[in-house]
């Protein structure tokens, strides 16, 4: 029963920690962005980061409301997507210029929101590289729940998920770590025992 308890806490500790550690640059106003724009921003950042881990990424999630995004590589390294095109720290590179340059009234002020423009991402995720990648990544867009101004409460997930023509063994090991997480696995792993 212990073992169940901390298996759940962990489950619900993990994706906390598994976040980012991009912050939004100074003066950025995240409501001045639709909700559709977020979304593409999102379906973006899902695209580049496995090329950007050199073909497989290990966990690659992206929740369209709050841009807060993860992508970890399949050696389990944070990747650095700020150096790319097409990612969440591009996209709001970008957008922080714009809202930038509507702010200022004078040259000095569009000088500054020029060089802020100039630590924008450059290179390109899907340009060639040479590193093997993993037959198995996943990629997971999701949304908070929010409420309509009728009341009602909706909720969106949408998970796509890219695996190679063959399987492995650990294919389903991989699977549940995926989906469920470090406590899903070992959960799974306790419960088997248990059942010897």
């Amino acid at each position: 029963m212990i073992c169940t308890k901390i298996f759940l806490s962990l489950g619900l500790v993990a994706p906390i920690l598994a976040q980012s550690n991009y912050t939004f640059p100074d003066g950025f106003d995240l409501n001045q962005v639709e909700s559709t724009t977020k979304s593409g921003w999102c379906r973006g950042q899902l695209n580049n980061c496995p090329p950007v881990c050199g073909g497989s990424a290990k966990v690659n999630r992206c929740d369209s409301e709050t841009l807060e995004f993860t992508c970890t590589c399949s050696n389990g390294t944070e990747a650095r997507v700020e150096d790319y095109q097409g990612t969440i720290p591009f996209y709001v590179c970008e957008a922080n210029y714009e809202q930038c340059i509507s702010h200022s009234s004078t040259q000095d002020g569009d000088d500054k929101c020029i060089a802020g423009k100039e630590e924008c991402g450059s290179k390109n995720a899907s340009a060639p590289t040479t590193t093997s990648s993993s037959p198995t990544s996943s990629t997971t867009l999701s949304s908070e729940t929010s409420s309509s101004p009728n009341g009602d409460q909706s909720g969106n997930d949408a998970t796509a998920t890219d695996s190679s023509d063959s399987s492995t063994p650990t294919d389903g090991a991989m699977s549940l770590m995926q989906n469920c997480g470090l406590a899903g696995f070992a959960t799974v792993v306790v419960a088997a025992f248990t059942l010897l």
